[in-house]
């Protein structure tokens, strides 16, 4: 039987209920917190560069409207989020967090796979990283590159029919991926011990509300993402 306490606690895009989203601050907060992993979006720059960055238009985090793909490092560099952070790369995000906490990257453009996996390898973060997305042909093309790197397929939101949410965790099955990533609100016993009895995790996202995070740790989820790590901690009986 899982006790609470093996149920992992994800930082979603940092720490964002105490500091703002995908900043190296917000990542700095969720290991003071304690956090198991962090997950962060991951993009490319003009010059091909990875930061991590959510949307594709720097416009809802910076107020400076333009695609992430179409501009520089050094451009993106400019611009200013606030309090004096700046977009981070994946370096200087590996850099603070490296044999502090755990990585979950979620892949949001296609076709520089082996170049993460470059990265990955030369930090060593194969064992503590998890990397995933929506779209399987990338995760293939990972598991290919680095069978031991552990990939989770994360489910769309919108998804709500059952019988096509199964056929998500099929292909995950049948491709011996580590785990499904699944929105909170389509998770049920069924599916939970569906997954387990196939050698699926469940990492269930974006849970910020105690009575949904003690319905998924009833319900013996193995990790819960969320913004509100302080919570979610409380509720697992963690003290530090």
């Amino acid at each position: 039987m899982k006790n609470d306490n093996d149920i992992l606690v994800i930082g979603h895009i940092g720490a964002k209920s105490i500091a703002p989203e995908n900043l190296l601050k917000s990542f700095q907060k969720a290991i003071e917190l304690n956090a198991d992993f962090i997950e962060f979006d991951l993009r490319l720059s003009k010059d091909g560069e990875f930061v991590i960055i959510h949307d594709e238009n720097t416009l809802n985090l910076t107020g400076h409207n333009g695609l992430v793909k179409e501009m520089t490092l050094r451009e993106l560099k400019q611009l200013d989020i606030g309090e004096g952070e700046k977009i981070p790369t994946l370096a200087e995000l590996i850099k603070i967090t490296k044999g502090k906490i755990k990585l979950l990257t979620d892949l949001k453009v296609w076709g520089f796979t082996q170049d993460l996996v470059n990265i990955l390898r030369k930090n060593d973060l194969i064992e503590s990283s998890i990397v995933s997305c929506f779209e399987i042909a990338e995760l293939l093309k990972i598991k290919e590159l680095e069978p031991t790197l552990r990939i989770g397929y994360s489910i769309p939101r919108p998804l709500t029919n059952l019988r096509r949410v199964k056929r998500y965790m099929q292909r995950a099955i049948d491709n011996e991926f580590y785990a499904i990533h699944p929105y909170y609100h389509i998770v049920d016993k069924a599916l939970v011990e569906f997954a387990h009895e196939n050698g699926l995790k469940v990492h269930v996202w974006t849970v910020n509300e105690e009575s949904l995070m003690r319905k998924l740790i009833n319900l013996r989820v193995d990790a819960i993402i969320t913004d509100d790590i302080t919570l979610l901690s409380k509720l697992l009986g963690r003290s530090y």
